[in-house]
């Protein structure tokens, strides 16, 4: 977890140099969020969508966005929390009755207005008198720009004298004018009923800021039929991030300074949270990491700040708004969802003694703080660097395996703290106390809920633990699949070429059992592997090609070579995982109790 949190602190430093607005947090997600391409696309404004989105965007639009616009529960890290969103949170507080009647004082006003103008519209006598020397000082200050602008021509030392004399001249004549004005222009008199009168005017811009804000919020509600569509928009800037690289920012960042980073992280500790700092992984296989960040505002047109920010606001609800210090859920708009922190194209350098093996192993999480890792071992071709990527499919990761195998993880732990006998009764009660947990102690992959599957128990054997500190390649060692696995080749082909697919990205997830593999087939559009007995369900993404959806039936250990054939589409197969969020946090809003 310390690499992940050493990426977090490179970013964050990155975005400090950018600005300088001390209201914004970066806030890491210790929870990681993936959204595919086509997800993000569906929050552009209406005219921005791709038609052939539009049908699916109704529920999918709504939950994204609600997670999107979760308000911050701590000043430490950003998640997701439904309990508290900024669509329910600004919608109250604009709605509340601002008891304008008290706002204004007619009899204040009019007041104010006679002392300027009597009762036929002239001025006053005080009015005039305050006229005559606003012109007078006027032209004071003429004479002075005029004077100060000849200096510059002077060459002579009398000439420069003569000048400084009259300057001073000038400014005594200034002095004496200020104390007519305030003594025989009745100054202070009318400049108090002007803003007297002035400060309905302010209040008349404050009003007009709040009905209208209430009528765009109204009025995107509305939008639409079947759902609040414009409701959900944001205007994302750059609004273009999913479909090319503007934005987009390459980061590599060697081992040496991944610890840096680390270290500073921990004497910054304020900036995260206690349970987050101390997880600590075993990473000394990884020598470096490549990515692309890209950090987005996130607009909303039916958010505005302006009118409750006023000194006419008025709130006297149970819960209070904001204090400007303080962010918890005990306020109701403490801060708010501004720029999200993408990364994309993950590679994490490893070791050159880890061999293919290593990586391979069925029984086997690969984790990078929270973001699971590809069974796969990539080398670079120029340098000859051997990688791993991020599995970046949704459904391989929201899916009923992955859960299992953290589920079985997770007990891993609790038995090598307590290390006993398991049995089926034990392996139960410690996934259910440990999926009580704290969020911190395992970070939730993404939204979606689901129950671990069991797997068949012919194919597991129930063992001890083998080690008891979390490492980089972390076996699930409560389960061993016995030996009964066969080899399985995969042809991704071109359906019109009949060439193979280079890194087309091939899912592979056990039916009845718990097994998953996430991979990518090499140049010659090939992937091999050893899968166990049992039926799998098999999904192929590539940029340029529909997605292909098949089955396999993996019936003995026998080798099974299967063809499958990609038909050329225009589509874009792109995820992006949310690491952080920038909250701007809010001033003391009332500003007056």
């Amino acid at each position: 977890m310390k690499y992940y949190i050493a990426l977090f602190q490179k970013i964050k430093e990155y975005y400090k140099t950018q600005s300088t607005n001390p209201a914004e947090l970066p806030l890491i997600c210790p929870s990681l969020r993936v959204y595919e391409d086509k997800e993000m696309k569906l929050l552009l404004p209406q005219l921005l969508i791709d038609q052939t989105l539009k049908g699916e965007a109704i529920l999918k639009k709504q939950d994204i966005s609600f997670q999107l616009n979760s308000i911050p529960s701590n000043d430490k890290y950003w998640d997701i929390n439904p309990s508290n969103t900024l669509f329910d949170a600004f919608e109250k507080i604009i709605n509340v009755n601002q008891e304008i009647q008290n706002q204004i004082d007619p009899k204040a006003i009019s007041e104010a207005q006679k002392k300027i103008y009597n009762d036929n519209g002239k001025p006053t006598k005080e009015k005039k008198a305050y006229d005559k020397y606003i012109g007078l000082f006027d032209k004071l200050l003429t004479e002075w720009e005029e004077h100060v602008a000849k200096y510059n021509s002077l060459r002579s030392d009398d000439e420069k004298q003569i000048w400084l004399e009259k300057l001073n001249n000038i400014l005594l004549r200034k002095e004496k004018l200020i104390v007519d004005h305030k003594l025989l222009g009745y100054k202070e008199v009318i400049e108090k009923a002007m803003a007297k009168i002035n400060k309905t005017d302010d209040f008349d811009v404050f009003l007009s800021n709040l009905i209208n804000s209430r009528n765009i919020l109204d009025n995107s509600k509305k939008t639409g039929i079947l759902s609040l569509e414009s409701y959900y928009d944001i205007n994302f800037v750059p609004y273009d991030f999913m479909s090319n690289n503007s934005g987009w920012i390459k980061l590599t960042i060697d081992k040496k300074e991944l610890d840096e980073l680390y270290e500073v992280a921990k004497i910054q500790k304020d900036d995260f949270s206690k349970e987050l700092i101390t997880i600590d992984y075993d990473e000394k296989n990884i020598m470096g990491i490549e990515l692309e960040f890209s950090i987005i505002t996130m607009q909303r047109n039916w958010f505005s700040i302006s009118s409750l920010v006023s000194n006419f606001f008025k709130w006297n609800e149970a819960k209070s708004i904001s204090d400007g210090e303080t962010i918890s859920n005990e306020f109701l708009l403490p801060a708010y969802p501004k720029k999200m922190i993408l990364i994309k194209n993950l590679k994490i350098n490893i070791d050159e003694a880890i061999v293919s093996n290593d990586v391979s192993n069925i029984n086997q999480l690969i984790y990078f703080g929270p973001i699971i890792m590809k069974n796969q071992l990539f080398i670079n071709g120029t340098t000859n660097t051997k990688f791993i990527k991020a599995i970046r499919n949704k459904e391989t990761l929201s899916s009923n395996n992955i859960k299992y195998y953290n589920s079985k993880l997770e007990v891993n732990k609790a038995m090598a703290i307590s290390p006993t006998v398991a049995t089926a009764s034990t392996l139960s009660s410690s996934s259910a106390t440990l999926a009580n947990s704290a969020i911190m102690r395992r970070p939730i992959m993404i939204t979606a809920t689901m129950e671990p599957i069991t797997a068949s128990v012919e194919l597991i054997k129930i063992i001890q633990p083998l080690q008891l500190s979390p490492l980089l390649f972390q076996p699930v060692t409560v389960i061993q699949v016995i030996d009964n696995l066969a080899t399985v080749l995969l042809n991704i082909k071109d359906s019109i070429t009949k060439l193979g697919v280079y890194k087309s990205e091939i899912s592979i997830i056990g039916s009845n059992n718990a097994i998953f593999k996430e991979v990518e087939s090499d140049k010659d559009g090939i992937t091999n592997l050893q899968l166990p007995i049992g039926n799998y369900d098999i999904e192929i993404k590539k940029d340029g090609y529909s997605v292909f959806n098949a089955s396999l039936k993996v019936e003995n250990t026998n080798n099974i070579v299967k063809d499958f054939y990609l038909e050329p589409h225009s589509v874009t197969y792109d995820s992006f995982f949310l690491i952080g969020m920038i909250c701007q946090k809010l001033p003391k809003i009332p500003k007056i109790q």
